[in-house]
């Protein structure tokens, strides 16, 4: 993979983390499977466009 598949992931997987980690309040396990989801998808999504 090029060094820019792999600077997307990073910037999904850090804004994930981000917002997962800034809400106060302890959020519900269906937000969690949600934002997990959600960031595989964006790292899916960007292997896919930086490879073809």
């Amino acid at each position: 993979m090029s060094f820019w598949t792999w600077v997307a992931i990073a910037i999904a997987l850090i804004s994930g983390i981000l917002f997962s980690n800034s809400s106060k309040r302890k959020a519900e396990r269906k937000h969690i499977v949600a934002l997990t989801w959600f960031i595989i998808a964006v790292i899916l999504f960007f292997v896919w466009w930086f490879t073809r």
